[in-house]
């Protein structure tokens, strides 16, 4: 409580002086007249006489106090004497804190970086830098891998192999400066073109242009993949019942396939180990596997090392090893005008016993059922991964094709739905 001096302030002062001077050492207990001190006697503290009271009344403004039963503790705790003489005191100006928050800017065309941080950076600040480097170098493939093929979905695959070997660690971009600008430390990068496109190159040629790509180089003479139009007409029922085409391009032809440096030729219908697997179009079967056994998985990683050295998956590593047991429809020239054409099901589990080459069949015929023969987990002797692998070839004098062969992934999307639409 406040109380304000407004007169006699000599007697005010000697009055709290005498008050401040009646406080007992420790309180003792105090015994009433006619009482026999106990152990359960009260210790009561001296109260503040009602002249004393009375004086203080007159002399200052008592608030919300009880005049009764003002003890001198509660005088001395409670009472501040505010002169009415001004009182100097120092006036201390805050101080502002301004907090410069981390920021990043980047240029329309992704090819300089600026970062805005505190003049004094913490580990913390680095540590943003680099995150912030690594995730734009992403995108600085990306953007330059859309350029180069013109494709998204493929060009994001590409990427994501590309990140992958390097660990999501790519020097994309290089230091230009550092300022001072107030309390702002500002640091520059470019981007490392010429870089980047000697890291790409290489995927590039193994991934970027799967339309160039021969099938059995050996026999091309004239490489030309069949075009849209060609395969306008083109009609087949989905090999498995229940299921549609993947949306994901990975699952579609012209996907790269970097654990054999090679390129998806057919659809991956994941469905569960042992679905019935149906013949697409009539035709007669050329090749059924009916004794097939597991690759050793060592004698496997030996033929993808191989493939690792040529850059490329050799026909014969893929025909007879990567397909695992398999079963080949020859559907003659009937299905695409100027072109003959046979059906591959791959990674099979079982083949039906009446299904031997030279045997005819008609479109819709159960031919075998789903498994994963022929991939890694097989040879570890798991089922994991179990899927149908579908394609679809196509030669002409000038070479063999894969259906959908440099088709833009947007355009096979559609292709496909039209051409499975039965």
């Amino acid at each position: 409580m406040i109380f304000r001096a407004e007169s006699n302030y000599t007697l005010v002062l000697t009055i709290i002086v005498w008050m401040i001077g009646c406080a007992p050492p420790p309180p003792q207990p105090i015994t009433l007249p006619n009482a026999v001190a106990s152990k359960d006697s009260v210790i009561v503290e001296p109260v503040v006489p009602q002249e004393i009271i009375s004086v203080i009344s007159d002399t200052v403004e008592i608030m919300n106090f009880d005049k009764d039963t003002l003890t001198i503790g509660e005088a001395v705790k409670s009472v501040i004497i505010e002169t009415v003489a001004p009182v100097a005191k120092e006036i201390i100006e805050p101080t502002i804190v301004i907090k410069i928050i981390p920021q990043l800017n980047t240029s329309n065309d992704g090819s300089q970086i600026t970062f805005i941080l505190p003049a004094e950076i913490s580990a913390e600040h680095l540590q943003f830098i680099d995150e912030s480097l690594n995730d734009i170098s992403e995108k600085a493939i990306q953007h330059i891998l859309n350029d180069s093929i013109q494709d998204d979905s493929l060009s994001h695959l590409i990427n994501h192999i590309i990140v992958k070997d390097y660990e999501s660690n790519i020097p994309s971009y290089e230091f230009v400066s550092a300022d001072i600008s107030g309390d702002s430390l500002i640091i520059r990068y470019q981007l490392n073109r010429p870089f980047i496109v000697r890291i790409i190159k290489p995927y590039l040629d193994a991934y970027g242009y799967p339309g160039l790509k021969s099938l059995v180089p050996l026999f091309t003479k004239n490489h030309q993949p069949p075009t849209l139009e060609t395969v306008a007409d083109l009609s087949l029922i989905l090999p498995c019942e229940g299921i549609s085409i993947p949306t994901r391009a990975l699952l579609l032809p012209n996907a790269p396939r970097s654990y054999r440096h090679g390129i998806h030729r057919g659809i991956d219908f994941y469905v569960n180990w042992g679905s019935p697997v149906r013949a697409a179009a009539g035709g007669t079967v050329v090749r059924a596997d009916h004794h097939y056994k597991e690759l050793p998985a060592e004698f496997r990683k030996k033929l993808l090392a191989e493939a690792k050295r040529l850059g490329h998956t050799p026909s014969d590593v893929f025909e007879h090893a990567l397909v695992g047991q398999a079963i080949y429809i020859d559907h003659g020239f009937d299905l695409v005008p100027g072109y003959r054409s046979y059906s591959i099901y791959a990674h099979l589990s079982h083949i039906n016993p009446e299904i031997m080459p030279g045997t005819v069949v008609n479109a819709g015929d159960l031919i075998g059922l789903s498994g994963n023969s022929g991939t890694e987990p097989s040879t570890l002797g798991t089922r994991k991964g179990a899927h149908l692998h579908w394609e679809l070839i196509l030669q002409d004098a000038g070479g063999e094709y894969y259906l959908g062969q440099g088709f833009n992934s947007k355009d096979l999307y559609s292709q496909l739905l039209k051409i499975f639409s039965k």
